[in-house]
């Protein structure tokens, strides 16, 4: 996951927040928020209010992920009785794979 960090700097992208659960990133052009899991599986979460406004993004998606890092996203109800942060996940086989979508949907 290093090196795709690295590759998301050098293409204008900024990181904001890091933690074990995720890593917090900012499209520098749209100011768009995005978050990498460190999974095994390359995978990035968007806010679901932008998935949402797309059918083709949606259709892409792996489905929910609900995590407390995801601090810039909405809330809901999962399995708990409290709100949990969520987006929509999408998992690539590259990295490259991965730059190639996030250049374009968050900029």
């Amino acid at each position: 996951m290093e090196r795709l960090k690295q590759e998301l700097i050098n293409n204008g992208y900024i990181i904001t927040k890091e933690s074990t659960k995720s890593v917090e990133l900012v499209g520098k052009s749209t100011g768009e928020v995005f978050y990498l899991l460190p999974n095994k599986e390359i995978t990035t979460v968007l806010n679901p209010k932008r998935v949402e406004e797309s059918e083709k993004l949606m259709e892409q998606s792996s489905g929910l992920n609900h995590n407390t890092s995801f601090i810039k996203f909405p809330k809901r109800h999962n399995t708990g009785s409290d709100l949990i942060h969520y987006g929509y996940s999408f998992k690539f086989q590259s990295e490259d794979e991965a730059i190639i979508f996030l250049k374009s949907y968050v900029g």
